[in-house]
């Protein structure tokens, strides 16, 4: 039976969660009022802002069972381990 691999799956959804928050950013960068629909922007950032949650979740469990499981550590394991913290807080400092 294959083992899994969850600091390279956890690697791979951090790699994911940066694409998704690129993206927003792009969006909401070039939104105009007077050009685009409203209610269709807001779906939209709602669909890839749950999305990214829900990307942000599994990939903190991931990462966490790569600890449990005493992967070795290599980039993706510290990439996991520092990048998701930090997306974490951007993600509660966006609640407020």
């Amino acid at each position: 039976m294959n083992e899994t691999k969850y600091k390279k799956w956890s690697f791979r959804l951090l790699i994911y969660l940066i694409i998704i928050n690129a993206l927003v950013a792009y969006l909401v960068m070039n939104f105009a009022i007077g050009f685009h629909d409203i209610e269709r922007f807001e779906q939209n950032i709602g669909i890839l802002s749950l999305v990214a949650n829900l990307i942000l979740i599994v990939g903190i469990v991931f990462t966490i069972l790569s600890i449990k499981n005493k992967e070795g550590k290599n980039y993706q394991f510290y990439f996991s381990v520092i990048g998701y913290p930090i997306f974490l807080v951007l993600t509660l400092l966006s609640l407020f």
